[in-house]
Order: C-alpha cells, then structure tokens, then sequence
C-alpha cells in the first residue's frame, strides 16, 4: 500500500494561504476583493504572480479574519513586512489616541531589528504615548533620542512633528519660552520644507498663538490665530477653525476689546454645536459669560452662565456646571447679593476639588474669599484667599495668582493689615514679572 504523505499545517506560500483561508469561508475572489480591492488582483496573489502591499494585505486579513503573521509567518521579507504593518497598525493607534495599543505596536515593531534611522521613528511616536498620558520627562528622553538619528531632509515632517510635541510638553509644564522657541523651530521646518500636514500646520498655528498671547505678545498673537483661521478654512477643518476662533477672542478679551472677544467667542460657540463637541460648546458659553460679566453687562453674563448650567446639567457634566455656577456666584456678588453668592460658589468649590481642577478650584475659592470678605467674615476670607493662591502657586499659574494676590491685598489694606497686604503685592508683583 503506497505511503501517504500528510499535508502540511500550514502551506509555505502566501498565495496559497490566501487561497485556503477564503476556501475554508466559502468566499469568492470577488467577495474577497471586495470595494477596496479587484478579483483580478486577488487571483495574482494566489497564483504568486504578485505580492500584495502591508495595506492590502492586511485588509485581506481581516477580511479572512487570520492574524497578519498567518500569511507572511515565512516569507522571505517576513521582519520587513511585518515592522511595516507594525508601524502602520502603531500610526492607527496614535491618531485615536489609543497609547496602549501604540505601546504593543511598536514594542512589536522593535523586535524585528529595524535600523537605526527606523528605530528613530518608532522611539518619536512612543513620545506620544508619553506625553498623552502625562510623562513629560520621558517624552523629552524620547524626542532627544529620536532626533538624534533623523535625517534632516528625508525626515523633516517627523522632525516637525517631533519638535511640535516638545513644545506641547513645555507648553504643560507653563514654561512658556521653551514652548514657544520649539513651536517656532517646529513652523520653520514645515516652511522650508513645504511640508503639507494640514493638520500639523493648523495645530502648531493655534498653539504658537497661544503661546504668544499667553506672553503678552498680542500683535504677534492675533496675527498666528489669524493665520491659523485661514490654513483651517482652506483645508475644511472646522475644529482648528473654532480653536482659532476661540484664540481670537481670548487674544482680544486680553486687549479688552470686548464686543470683538464676545463676536468671535459666538462664532466658535456655533462650531463647536455643530461638531456636537460639548466640552467645547460649554468652554464657550463659560467664556462669553465671564467676557459679558468684564464688560459689565451682569444680564447678559447671568443669561449666559445659566444657559451653560442647564446644558452641563443636561449633557450631566459636573465639572461644567460647578464651573458655570462660579460664573452665576461672581455675578450674584456684583449685584451686592452675598448670600446667593455664598450658596451658589461653596458647592461648586467642593465638586472641583473632589475632580482635581485646581485652576478651576482656585476661582471659585477667590469668589468665596471675596464673598466672605464682603458678609465681614475675615477669618473665613482669608482662609479661602490663602487656598486659592496656594493651588495656583502649586500650578505654576502665575497670571491668575498675580490678580488674586492683587485683589486679596486690597482687602487686607482696607482693613488696616498695612504688613500682610505689602506681603501679598509683592507676590502679586512678582507672579506678573514671572509670567
């Protein structure tokens, strides 16, 4: 009796196993091929006349719903193809902010030996990974060690992309300087480069006019957000567009030119409800109140401060409307009414600190401290003061720290506290000559 040779597990080409996988689901060349894909094309990859790119390939992947590593398991080029589905798979995961899944990717990604210069890459896109979920220190590590094995011509938009993450890492951690000379390096590589990111240009636009504002560099400021608005504009971008829009009009509430601020905090507002972006919408209606409040206009500040209560109270964002009824507090103390104040403002202060928004907490301490001061409760004021400086100084937030210490001294000279009041201008003084 003739032997009988068993088949193999697993064939060795890739046609093969393209052709058994869609046997094994009853599919025809044309349901494999699909929209994306020809039933010619699927017929030479089973016949071995072509060999399929990382992109096509893993569509017929997941089509036949086989792992990756089943086709190319002993390829030839098997490292390459698979570094290269790594590195897309990991580029997938970094535009969904998925930095889990961007960690397997590339952790896989490395272990297939990639040279230097792709190795470069790799560690740039883990910086990503860290800076999203707060490690700044090694995001510097990463970015350090990437650049230093990138070719300045055949990888600026990685270097630019590089260069816009440190400055992001900078931005957080308030030094606004080194944030701003790593925007400005990032925007010279995308101009000399004629790099075509429209996301990357719009975003690094609206981020240097933050940084510019925040530096008090308004003209410089205005001109970026106006930049930002049109690269938005042209390439449809109606998110950068509201983002620009909301830079404007934080640039010209700085100039105090408030009907222009609250004409374009209007316009990001209308955006941001149409991209359905509640956390967004809600940071527009706050802003506008608190643009109305400076103005003087208390109507047109409750109104909006109330529209912005019932729309986080609707959409159940607590963070939202403890923000909003800090807004409605400031509002109520401006009519002379303390109580309404006081109730309104001590809550909202207790759902910040219980969701860790210190910058937020530290407003609404400021609204209780002033509140306080006006019901003739000093010890109660001076308590809330003193906390509200203390979580801004823990911030870095030197700006509002600067006006709170100002605002605090006031009432501790009315009071005749000549010393502690001196103490607190200085703060103030000094916080203002940091920012």
């Amino acid at each position: 009796m003739p032997s009988i040779t068993k088949a193999p597990d697993k064939p060795t080409l890739l046609g093969e196993r393209v052709r058994i996988a869609r046997h094994a689901l009853g599919l025809s060349q044309s349901q494999l091929a699909g929209a994306e894909l020809t039933k010619g094309f699927i017929s030479q990859i089973e016949s071995g006349l072509v060999r399929p790119s990382v992109r096509s390939l893993q569509i017929i992947a997941n089509r036949l719903g086989k792992p990756f590593d089943y086709f190319i398991g002993d390829d030839p080029a098997v490292s390459r193809k698979r570094l290269a589905f790594h590195r897309l798979a990991a580029e997938a995961a970094m535009t969904r902010q998925d930095w889990p899944a961007l960690r397997s990717e590339i952790e896989a990604a490395l272990r297939e030996s990639p040279d230097k210069r792709e190795r470069c890459r790799l560690v740039g896109m883990l910086s990503a990974a860290d800076l999203g979920e707060g490690d700044r220190e090694m995001t510097f590590t990463r970015i350090a060690e990437a650049l230093s094995g990138l070719d300045l011509d055949a990888d600026a938009a990685d270097i630019a992309q590089l260069l816009y993450r440190k400055g992001r890492a900078y931005a957080q951690l308030e030094q606004l300087v080194a944030a701003t000379d790593a925007y400005e390096a990032s925007r010279a590589m995308v101009e000399k480069y004629e790099i075509n990111d429209t996301r990357l240009r719009s975003r690094l636009l609206v981020a240097l006019g933050t940084m510019y504002r925040r530096l008090n560099r308004t003209a410089k400021a205005m001109a970026t957000y106006e930049a930002a608005l049109a690269q938005a504009s042209r390439a449809s971008e109606q998110e950068m567009a509201a983002r620009s829009y909301m830079g404007v009009a934080a640039t010209l509430y700085d100039a105090g030119e408030y009907d222009s601020a609250i004409s374009n905090y209007r316009r990001a507002l209308a955006l941001w409800q149409h991209l359905a972006d509640s956390d967004f919408e809600l940071n527009a209606m706050q802003s506008l109140a608190g643009v109305h409040f400076e103005q003087g206009d208390l109507v047109a500040a409750r109104e909006m401060a109330t529209r912005c209560l019932s729309r986080a109270e609707s959409l159940g964002d607590r963070r939202w409307a403890a923000v909003a009824r800090v807004e409605l507090a400031r509002g109520e103390l401006a009519a002379g009414h303390i109580q309404e104040a006081l109730s309104l403002a001590d809550p909202a202060e207790r759902v910040l600190a219980e969701l860790d928004d210190p910058q937020q907490q530290a407003s609404a301490l400021r609204i209780l401290g002033a509140a306080h001061e006006a019901a003739g409760d000093h010890g109660a004021a001076d308590r809330a003061y003193l906390a509200s400086i203390e979580l801004l100084t823990g911030i870095d937030h030197f700006a509002s720290r600067s006006v709170t210490s100002a605002e605090y001294a006031q009432h501790l000279r009315a009071r005749g506290e000549i010393d502690k009041a001196f103490s607190m201008l200085e703060l103030a003084r000094g916080a203002a000559a940091r920012h």
